[in-house]
Parts: C-alpha cells; sequence; structure tokens
C-alpha cells in the first residue's frame, strides 16, 4: 500500500513540477513547453494550445494571457474614434422586444419580436458599438465599402424575426468588452446590449 500512495504522490509532484516549469517557460522566453503553437498566419500575436490551458500572446498585453481550455479569449484589438461618440439614439417601439443569443467573438443571435397587428417590415442592417466609460462608440469595421442585402422580414407564426449575425467580414473578432448591437425597426433605432468576457 505504501508503495502505491508513492508512486502516486510521485505523479502529483512531477505533474505540479512540470506545470510550473511551464508556467517559469511563458513569462520568461514567452513560450509554454508543453503546448503546441496555433498557426494563425499572425506573427505579432501568437497563440500556444495546451492540454488544461491556451497561452496568448498579444502585443497589446505585457504579460502573456493564460486561459482555462475552452475560455472564450482572443487577442483581438477593436479600435474606434475616441472623438467621435455614437450618432445612434436607439429607443423603445411599442409591441416590440429584441433579445440576443449564441454569443461568440464573431456572432450572435438577434431575435425580434413584433406583435403589432400590422408588423415592420425588418432588414439584415447592423451597427455595433463599443462601450467605454459609459460612452458609446461605433467600432470600425475591417472593410470601407460594404453593404448589406436589401431584403425585408416579416415576422413569423411566433411574430419573431430570426437574425443570425455573422459580423466576422465587418469587424473580425471582438475583443473583451462590452457591446451593442443596433438595428433598424421601422424609421426607428433599437439595441441589445451584450459582453464578451473570458468564459464561455
Amino acid at each position: 500500500m505504501k508503495k502505491w500512495l508513492k508512486i502516486t504522490l510521485g505523479v502529483i509532484g512531477g505533474v505540479i513540477l512540470l506545470f510550473v516549469i511551464d508556467l517559469i517557460c511563458i513569462f520568461t522566453i514567452n513560450k509554454p513547453l508543453f503546448a503546441i503553437k496555433e498557426d494563425n498566419g499572425d506573427s505579432i500575436n501568437l497563440v500556444y494550445k495546451g492540454l488544461i490551458y491556451d497561452t496568448y500572446i498579444c502585443h497589446e498585453h505585457s504579460v502573456p494571457q493564460i486561459k482555462v481550455k475552452g475560455a472564450k479569449f482572443t487577442c483581438a484589438f477593436v479600435k474606434f474614434d475616441e472623438t467621435k461618440e455614437s450618432t445612434y439614439i436607439p429607443t423603445e417601439v411599442e409591441n416590440v422586444s429584441i433579445s440576443i443569443s449564441d454569443i461568440s467573438l464573431t456572432g450572435a443571435t438577434v431575435i425580434i419580436k413584433d406583435t403589432n397587428e400590422n408588423p415592420y417590415t425588418q432588414g439584415e442592417w447592423y451597427k455595433i458599438e463599443k462601450q467605454i466609460d459609459g460612452k458609446w462608440y461605433e467600432i470600425e469595421t475591417l472593410i470601407d465599402n460594404y453593404g448589406f442585402n436589401s431584403i425585408g422580414y416579416l415576422p413569423d407564426e411566433n411574430n419573431e424575426v430570426k437574425h443570425i449575425i455573422d459580423w466576422e467580414w465587418l469587424y473580425g473578432e471582438l475583443s473583451l468588452g462590452s457591446y451593442r448591437i443596433i438595428k433598424e425597426v421601422g424609421s426607428k433605432y433599437i439595441s441589445i446590449e451584450f459582453g464578451i468576457a473570458t468564459t464561455s
């Protein structure tokens, strides 16, 4: 029995030692020993995938970012003009509500419910803004000349329109922070806030 106890303690001690060595390497040479480098074609921001945690070497951070496996994190840096606050003024629209789900770094599902007798027609257009110190700023797009399909959607039998939004083509991955998606209903703007955090 003592033999198995010694073996068990030896294995646990060995694992702890390897973990400590790995952490030392991360913070000294910016590279873990026990991880595989993810080739994303980016020579500035590096990601090392480990068994238990992933290590992000981001040029926006002075120290490596260690995240538990499966955590939601990106080295992406969202740009915005600090001198230009949002010009959009979301408001409440009678009998219309908006919700959001399935949030990821590159997309989300937005559902707009309209119970009006004559419901509004909804389009694909949207804007994403980031909140900084209580103020909203429209984030910069990856491309200058872009547009949305000119399609009008009416609510289904549940009075809902589901918008599956993939913003990667327009904004790329969102960095950590507080955001809102703005949609247009009739001639008014409505919005739903959401957050990008370190946990999924």
